[in-house]
C-alpha cells in the first residue's frame, strides 16, 4: 500500500532536489503549510519580504544572477495579483523563476451564491 504525503510536503521536497536554494514569500494564510514542510523538511533559506512584489523581484534578481528558477511564494487573491509585474518582468526577459500561490478554502469558494465573489482572497 502506497503511504500518502501531504502536498505541501511533496512540493518542498521537489524543490530541494531540483536545488533551490532560497525562497521569499510574505508569510500569509494560505501559504503557512508550504512554508511549514520547507522549513522542516529541506535545508531551503526561507526569506521574508514586507510586499509580495518585493518576492517577486527578489526571485527575478536571484533566477538572473544563479540561472536556476527563483522561486516566490504569495497567498491568494491580492497576494497573488501583487506577484504580477514581477511575472511580467521574468516572463519578457526570460528570467528562470517560479511563482506559487496558495488556494482558496473550498468552503470560501463562491459557487452558486448569487455574488460576484465571497471574500477577497477569491481572486485568484
Amino acid at each position: 500500500m502506497e503511504s500518502m504525503i501531504k502536498f505541501s510536503d511533496y512540493l518542498a521536497r521537489f524543490l530541494s532536489d531540483k536545488g533551490i536554494k532560497i525562497v521569499f514569500e510574505l508569510s500569509v494564510g494560505m501559504i503557512t503549510h508550504i512554508l511549514d514542510s520547507i522549513s522542516t523538511k529541506t535545508n531551503i533559506q526561507i526569506i521574508s519580504v514586507h510586499h509580495e512584489q518585493a518576492a517577486a523581484f527578489a526571485a527575478d534578481a536571484t533566477g538572473r544572477v544563479s540561472g536556476r528558477p527563483g522561486v516566490a511564494l504569495a497567498t491568494s487573491g491580492p497576494g497573488a495579483t501583487n506577484l504580477l509585474t514581477g511575472i511580467g518582468s521574468c516572463y519578457f526577459d526570460s528570467v528562470p523563476a517560479l511563482f506559487i500561490t496558495g488556494q482558496v478554502n473550498t468552503h470560501e469558494i463562491k459557487g452558486e451564491k448569487n455574488i460576484r465573489q465571497l471574500g477577497f482572497q477569491e481572486t485568484v
